[in-house]
């Protein structure tokens, strides 16, 4: 906590650098000739904040203040922009290393301001209750959600590990809302599980693309490999509720299994510059049959992989269409413990030039899967199943 004398001095050396910068600003002739409207602006938002501090009926935390004006611009611009205070900045670096408190959800806030499940994580208390992509959070611990801004949200479903915490959820086809208690865990992500399959069809989970995710997937297509001796059908590989995760790992796993190609470009505001990245020779799996299966809680991440592994023609994407969550995020961090800003700076763009964003990744066979019923079959995986038997008998007639 910190006390008013401290807000005071730090109020005071704002002030003194905006002053400052606004004195420079304005002894440039050339930057004053064209932004003289955002000095305006820096002028406005001064007048406003002394207003507020000098005329609000209760005595209020600047700091505070000002976290919440940073929040309320970046959050304008997208769902996925926004500040972070340092605290929010720390979590968030833990988070990518695949370890953190809560309930082992993936939310965005969509355009009409309504916090939404873009996936549950799985093995988590939030998977574990029966939340399932694209519920609606609408109320926490009886508190009314819509309006708060997503850190906000994010914040109010964290908390200790073993504490309780009611969920009001909408979900489509539902009557009314309803209730769901979750009690809090030390969420700690497995980011690959696997197993073989009858016929020796080898089945990789991707739950999220941590900072670990490619080397645990060359673990296991190794462990794989030595259980069938060598002699896996094929592969299918599920991001289904997948939520993303980082870049680089999305570029590295879908770089095991694509032997040439380009994997995902991206567009900067200036469309004429464009960032490519391109797979590596050498397929981990050396052109054995390969079937992706993804669903509306497949996002970001694991797109880029659905989308290159598609359009390059090495595999074939099964399931439901994926969430459309095509956008990059830049981490610029503020130093000397001001947090950091996320912000929107480029989009994703598959192989064939395709934008991911708000569009998603269409699958090759559209498999539909009864939502509502947890004890139903797997029908996506049983028709992947399908494909690859049905293919690897085909080359086997080939060749007799």
């Amino acid at each position: 906590m910190i006390i008013y004398k401290q807000i005071k001095q730090v109020n005071k050396l704002f002030i003194a650098i905006i002053i400052a910068l606004s004195i420079f600003l304005t002894s440039t002739s050339t930057y004053a000739k064209y932004h003289e409207e955002d000095l305006e602006l820096f002028k406005l938002f001064l007048r406003v904040f002394g207003e507020v501090e000098d005329k609000y009926v209760e005595e209020v935390d600047k700091n505070e203040l000002m976290d919440s004006a940073l929040k309320g611009m970046l959050n304008s611009l997208d769902p996925y922009s926004t500040y972070m205070t340092d605290d929010d900045f720390q979590e968030m670096e833990v988070d990518t290393r695949g370890f953190y408190g809560g309930l082992g959800l993936e939310v965005t806030l969509d355009e009409n301001g309504f916090v939404r499940i873009l996936s549950p994580i799985d093995d988590t208390p939030g998977a574990r209750s029966g939340l399932q992509s694209g519920d609606y959070i609408t109320g926490i611990d009886g508190d009314d959600v819509y309006g708060m801004s997503l850190n906000d949200a994010v914040d109010r479903m964290r908390g200790l590990a073993n504490t309780p915490i009611t969920l009001t959820i909408f979900r489509e086809g539902s009557d009314a809302p309803f209730d769901i208690k979750i009690i809090r865990e030390i969420i700690q992500i497995t980011p690959v599980k696997y197993k073989v399959l009858d016929n020796n069809i080898a089945y990789i989970r991707i739950s999220t693309f941590s900072e670990i995710a490619d080397k645990k997937i060359v673990d296991a297509i190794r462990n794989i490999n030595r259980e069938t001796n060598n002699k896996t059908r094929g592969f299918v590989v599920d991001v289904r509720n997948n939520p993303g995760g980082l870049l680089d790992q999305a570029i590295k796993v879908t770089d095991l299994f694509l032997d040439k190609g380009e994997i995902v470009s991206t567009k900067s505001r200036d469309q004429l510059r464009k960032q490519r990245y391109f797979a590596k020779k050498g397929d981990i799996i050396n052109g054995a049959e390969l079937i992706v299966l993804t669903n509306g809680g497949s996002a970001s991440a694991s797109e880029i992989f659905a989308g290159a592994i598609g359009d390059n023609k090495r595999g074939t994407v099964v399931g439901t269409k994926t969430y459309g969550k095509g956008s990059v995020q830049t981490i610029i961090p503020l130093g000397h413990g001001d947090g950091a800003v996320r912000m929107t700076t480029a989009k994703y763009y598959t192989p064939n030039d395709i934008s991911i964003d708000k569009i998603g990744i269409k699958p090759t066979y559209l498999i539909e899967i009864d939502k509502n019923n947890p004890d139903a079959e797997d029908v996506q995986l049983i028709y992947a199943e399908k494909l690859i038997n049905g293919r690897y008998n085909r080359r086997m007639n080939m060749n007799q």
